[in-house]
Parts: structure tokens; sequence; C-alpha cells
């Protein structure tokens, strides 16, 4: 795998070694940082504690979607850590030991501790959420990528399983969206069939589900056409200028829109907010990785990004409205560097952002860990990753 990237500067400007250094150091405190085990477990399990910075009134611990950035982080950072393939392995037998109701090869998607210390699903019918398992699964491949299928789990089988599965419960195939979770296809009765999240769209996963998951290799590419649909027709309306997509998408009029109302999380589920401060990262990466072009979407996101923030990081504000408000009017607080970090990774996708590249690259490292929530020192690891190179 071959990545071309604009990433010079950041190398000339403070040279590889440091870079990995600075990845290093980050690495090992995230990990000391969130990394739990459970006591006596054989095989041992391990979970990364999401509500460390954040608790809840639930007492809950991890969550499917933090579970998948583990299985990604820790076969990439396998080079530089020796114990790396212990971690994932560890975080691969507690995700086994908590699947779905509905589908033992999708992950519940959180689970609490109880008034005992005991470690259980949070609901009596747990399901699962879809951008979760599929980085679970895309963990997956690339630890058979690096490993290998002759190990102790096998990695390819256990990833064309699950991606199977994915297509068989997380797809609604009248329109070849993903769904929020199995939980939509498996309730008869609810308002979630024609909804889903923009910062799933990542095309770079379905692009190696397409290659490992053949019997349904047409029906993923369905899902990849209907993404840049989608995100093309959005486009045309209220991110013509900006860029910026919806936390959800809703069906109206045989549309996917940006809703302009509650659908799951929040008011501002129509607008930029904190599932979709993740698409800079998820969408570039498909350019990284697989050389396709730029897209329309990104070059006027980064370019409005820079215009709105004066190429200050720093005045990146964590909410911009695109249905409930004046298209790309902030609504948030600036210093969150779950909207920060992500721009990393889009500045390397076109020539001509060097100074923004460094200035984001010096945003994230003087921010300590302890002044972020997992979320922002997640996204800032991912984000460091692949700025240096390590991807």
């Amino acid at each position: 795998m071959v990545i071309t990237f604009y990433n010079h500067l950041l190398i000339n400007y403070y040279s590889q070694t440091n870079l990995n250094s600075s990845l290093l150091s980050f690495y090992n405190d995230w990990k000391f940082r969130y990394l739990r085990s459970i006591k006596g477990s054989y095989p041992l399990k391990e979970y990364l504690l999401y509500t460390l910075d954040q608790p809840t009134a639930n007492n809950a611990i991890t969550t499917s979607e933090a579970m998948g950035y583990g299985m990604i982080i820790f076969p990439i950072m396998s080079k530089f850590d020796p114990t790396a393939k212990v971690h994932f392995t560890a975080l691969y037998n507690y995700m086994k030991s908590y699947p779905s109701i509905y589908n033992n090869n999708l992950m519940a998607w959180q689970q609490i501790k109880d008034s005992n210390g005991n470690i259980v699903n949070s609901e009596p019918e747990p399901s699962s959420a879809t951008d979760g398992d599929m980085t679970i699964s895309y963990g997956l491949i690339l630890a058979y990528k690096l490993w290998g299928e002759n190990d102790t789990i096998n990695y390819k089988a256990e990833a064309i399983k699950r991606i199977n599965t994915l297509m068989n419960s997380c797809v609604n195939k009248n329109d070849y969206i993903l769904t929020l979770g199995d939980w939509v296809k498996a309730i008869p009765y609810n308002n979630f069939k024609y909804v889903t999240r923009s910062s799933d769209f990542m095309s770079y996963y379905i692009r190696k589900f397409i290659e490992f998951d053949i019997n349904n290799s047409t029906e993923w590419k369905l899902v990849l056409k209907r993404f840049h649909s989608i995100i093309s027709k959005q486009m045309r309306r209220e991110s013509k200028y900006n860029g910026l997509m919806p936390d959800f998408f809703i069906k109206h009029n045989d549309e996917y829109i940006a809703p302009t109302f509650k659908v799951l999380e929040s008011i501002h589920d129509g607008d930029y907010y904190y599932n979709s401060c993740r698409i800079p990262w998820r969408y570039s990466m498909d350019i990284l990785l697989n050389k396709v072009p730029v897209t329309l979407q990104l070059h006027t996101l980064n370019n409005w990004i820079k215009r709105e923030t004066l190429s200050n990081p720093k005045n990146i504000k964590s909410g911009y409205y695109i249905a409930n408000g004046f298209p790309g009017e902030p609504f948030g607080h600036t210093d969150d560097l779950s909207f920060i970090a992500p721009f990393l990774i889009s500045s390397l996708i076109e020539k001509g952002n060097d100074n923004w590249t460094i200035s984001l690259w010096e945003t994230l490292l003087n921010k300590p860990i302890t002044k972020c929530t997992f979320y922002e020192n997640t996204l800032k690891l991912i984000s460091m990753i692949v700025a240096t190179g390590g991807y």
C-alpha cells in the first residue's frame, strides 16, 4: 500500500524522526490513559474506557465505536509497539464477548458497569451501531494485511463474516444506504429505515469490503454509488459554498436531505456537528490510499475552513449550521480537537496547504491529553498517524 500525500513540508520542518517521536509519545500516553484490562480474564480481554473524561449517568465504559478505533490503531502502531498485537487480540476477545442480540457477528454498541462491578450490555436487548462494526471489520483487514491469516485469529475469515453480516443487517437494499445499526431492520416499526449517517460514508472501507466480501461485491458497489450521489446532491444545496455535511441525512421526496429537527442525537442532527466532524478524515482517506481524484466537496471544504478561520486552526468551531441556520455559520466553541484534528488529514490531499498543515499539527500537539475527551484524543492520534506517514 503506497500513500501519495502532501506532507513534505511537515517532514522537512520537523524531520521524520521527530514526527515519529511525537506520535509514539502521544500513542503511549493515549494507551496508558484509556486501555483497561479485565482482571482474571483468560484469554485476556481489554477495552477502551471512552467515558474516562466524560462519565455517563449509566456508568458506560466502552462502545463498538471506541473498540473499532483501537482495532485500527493497534495494527498500524505495531511497527513501533511490540505489544500492539497483544492489545489488538485482547480487544478482539472483548468485542466477541458482547454480540448484538440480532447478530452474533456484530458487536453490541455499548457496555456499562452494573452495581456489582460486572460489565454488561447497556440494554436488555443489545443491538449494533453500523460505524463501530465497519471499523472493527476494517481493523481485521489491517490485521490480516500485516499478520496474515495463519494466526490465533483468522483475521480474513472473521472480517469477511462481519462484512457479510453488515450487508445483510445494516444496509437498506431499497436505496442501498447504510442504516444506523442492525436494530433498524430487526425492529418492524421504526422511523429510521431511511436515515443514514454521513460520517459512515467511508469509501475506503467499502472498497476493501468489495474486495473481501466477494459474494456481495456488486451490492457494496451500489452502497458506494449511493454515498457519492447523496454527497453530490447535498453540494447543490446548503453545502455549495462550504462543503459541510450534516450529521445525518433523511429521505424526503426521494432525496436525502439535512433534517431541520432532532432525528437521533440532538437538534443539530442536520448540521455539521459531533458525527460529521470526522468527515475531513474519513472522506480524505479514499484519496490518500486509493489515489482517487480530490472531490469537489473536500476541495470546497478545505478552502472554506481556511477562509472561515483566517487559516488559524484555533478559530475552528465545534459546530456549523447547515439546515438549522445560515449555512456555514458557526455555533459552537473553539479548542475542540475532534473538530480540528480531522482537518489535518484533509490538508494533505492537495498542494498549497503547507503552512495550514503545520499550524494544525502544532495546535494538536499543544493541547495536553488531560484537557481533552477520549474522542478528541483518539481523533488526534489517528490524524497524527496519517500525517506522519504511519498508515
